[in-house]
């Protein structure tokens, strides 16, 4: 998981981490990082998509409602 973590964009992984590691919900991550929430909500489907991708076939839970 660290190597498929480490392929995503600065921006993305700490998306990541404060949504699926810390739990934070989408418009807390927004304030945390001073982005929009809709920017939120486009970088954690992009960085699931990279880490399905990534981890193979056996990743149809990556993040929690991936």
């Amino acid at each position: 998981m660290q190597q498929a973590l480490e392929q995503l964009a600065d921006g993305d992984r700490d998306v990541v981490l404060l949504v699926a590691g810390e739990g934070l919900p989408y418009d807390d991550v927004a304030l945390a990082l001073d982005i929009p929430t809709g920017t939120v909500a486009s970088r954690l489907n992009r960085a699931r998509r990279i880490l399905r991708a990534a981890l193979g076939s056996s990743s149809t839970e990556v993040l929690n409602n991936g």
